[in-house]
């Protein structure tokens, strides 16, 4: 039982692994450039994110290696809908 849990958390956390790597190639193509600390949180973060969802998502191998990148691009797709955005109101 605490094998299989080991197992899916690594295989979500290499899901969330494989995002982040896919995110850093995605920077560097738009010269979009991150600094190192902040580059290192986000590994850190998405590592954990991957793990947990691997476990929650722990019917097999594949499944916690598509739940941790599927989460991860999740948590991505909610901090991009949360940035700041300026708003322009007209007034007649």
């Amino acid at each position: 039982m605490v094998n299989e849990i080991i197992l899916f958390a690594g295989f979500g956390m290499i899901g969330g692994i494989i995002r982040f790597l896919i995110g850093v190639l995605k920077n560097y193509q738009t010269d979009r450039k991150m600094n190192k600390k902040m580059m290192l949180l986000y590994f850190i973060s998405l590592s954990i994110i991957g793990a947990f969802s691997g476990i929650v998502l722990g019917l097999g191998k594949i499944l916690s290696f598509l739940g941790g990148y599927a989460a991860v691009d999740l948590m991505d797709g909610y901090y991009r809908s949360f940035i700041k955005k300026k708003i322009r109101v007209k007034m007649r």
